[in-house]
């Protein structure tokens, strides 16, 4: 998918797409819906990460309400982030795909072949009830291939606790890079740490690094769509190796912490509540991160910025996040239509966006996305941009996968790959997929 830039901010621009992906089984052709009579007694796989934003506990409940109904049982199944795109890839390629599997969106779905394992959703009739950013985000190749939640949002910031900032004298929020590290040293010196590291989270630095897309489509126009017809490359570019190479002396300098190679990015949420830590890497809508962690925090102490990597005044956006797919090649394809009809109708979704840790994302569907408010955290977010966003790389380049670019980025900011040698070890894999993918195999 080419890059789309967004302009100038508006209030109704987004919504936050989360969605539990499906995927059936189906003996018909990806491009048609199957009309078959449900059978009883079956059970549908559904697939998704371990990660936060994947599978939530209202998910389950709904889950119960469509056995309930119909009689038709739900198996949701995860795997570990670092594991989930290579454990789905297989099981496709094997023939043994999910009936139901979460996945991401737009051209970050190509990784997946959607045009041979997703089924052609578009004539679907939850389609017509959601907003045009939601089907945006599930549509790819000119067909919607997924059923998602949400449907937009202001991508990844720095979430930061403004009580430890006043208490260190640091009045307003950083503007540059070197303000931001001369405030990572301050906070540092009082024992705090200035900004958690996520390492073990493989996928934590690529996202960093999609949130620097913004800025390097901004300085070169063009730039996704060159990525996207294999004539423009990562290596070279000065954003890309700058953003590698002050990530590294955050780390060498110690503001990452002690513990960055180990930590987790719910370890940073949690810490940057309690204030063990200044800042961390969060979403756009912490208020439903942290609940979802059972952490309780007055949001009135936190708030948000753009990544300052490069003197980045940008967003990044999505026109949504994970999506619904449902397997093209399995046997229980009217099954997951009607499990995807189930989940659209206005009783389970009320449940669902009632859920306090999906309450602050904006909705999919146009009779709830109507009433919807952005929350203060992601007001802060827009506020301390520039105003204008860019569609993240994440959904907008083709073969972008955070964790193996997160993998490479690690080693160059530990030391063991230059920035130059970590984006050409990106490029070289993405040579490879588009040389697959013209091949067919």
């Amino acid at each position: 998918m080419n890059q789309k830039r967004i302009g100038k901010i508006l209030s109704a621009l987004l919504t936050v797409t989360f969605v539990v992906g499906v995927s059936a089984g189906c003996t018909s052709s990806p491009t048609k819906s199957s009309s078959t009579t449900v059978k009883k007694n079956v059970t549908l796989t559904m697939t998704g990460c371990s990660g936060s934003g994947w599978i939530y506990p209202v998910d389950k409940t709904i889950a119960a309400d469509f056995t309930k109904a119909t009689g038709i049982k739900i198996d949701i199944q995860v795997t570990p982030p670092d594991q989930y795109a290579s454990v789905l890839k297989t099981k496709y390629a094997s023939g043994d795909g999910p009936d139901i599997a979460l996945v991401w969106a737009e051209a970050n779905a190509s990784q997946f072949l959607p045009g041979k394992n997703f089924l052609d959703l578009s004539s679907q009739p939850w389609v017509a009830n959601q907003t045009a950013t939601a089907v945006r985000n599930e549509t790819y190749d000119g067909k919607v291939i997924g059923w998602g939640s949400q449907g937009g949002d202001y991508g990844w910031g720095v979430l930061y606790n403004k009580t430890i900032f006043a208490k260190d004298g640091i009045t307003s929020v950083p503007k540059t890079f070197n303000e931001w590290m001369a405030d990572c040293a301050t906070i540092k010196a009082t024992g705090v740490i200035p900004f958690y590291g996520t390492f073990k989270d493989q996928w934590s630095p690529g996202v960093w690094m999609t949130c620097m897309g913004a800025l390097a489509e901004s300085q070169t126009p063009g730039l996704y769509t060159n990525l996207n017809n294999n004539t423009a490359t990562f290596a070279g570019n000065t954003v890309f190796e700058t953003f590698i190479n002050q990530y590294k002396e955050m780390y060498d300098k110690g503001y990452l912490g002690k513990d960055a190679v180990s930590g987790l990015v719910n370890d940073g949420v949690t810490a940057v509540v309690k204030g063990t830590a200044a800042m961390c890497l969060c979403n756009d809508t912490p208020d439903g991160w942290i609940t979802s962690l059972g952490e309780t925090a007055d949001m009135s102490t936190l708030a948000m910025f753009p990544v300052r990597f490069c003197d980045n005044n940008k967003l990044v956006a999505y026109d949504g996040s994970i999506i619904r797919a449902v397997n093209a090649n399995g046997k229980n394809i009217a099954a997951c239509e009607q499990y995807l009809n189930f989940i659209s109708q206005n009783a389970e979704l009320t449940k669902y966006y009632a859920e306090p840790d999906r309450a602050t994302i904006a909705p999919s569907f146009t009779s709830f996305a109507n009433t919807f408010k952005w929350p203060a955290s992601t007001q802060s977010l827009i506020a301390n941009s520039d105003g204008t966003t860019f569609t993240s790389m994440e959904t907008g380049i083709l073969y972008w996968d955070n964790t193996t670019e997160g993998q490479y980025i690690e080693a160059a900011i530990l030391g063991q790959l230059t920035a130059a040698q970590a984006l050409g070890k990106m490029d070289s894999d993405r040579k490879n997929l588009f040389t697959s993918a013209s091949s067919g195999s």
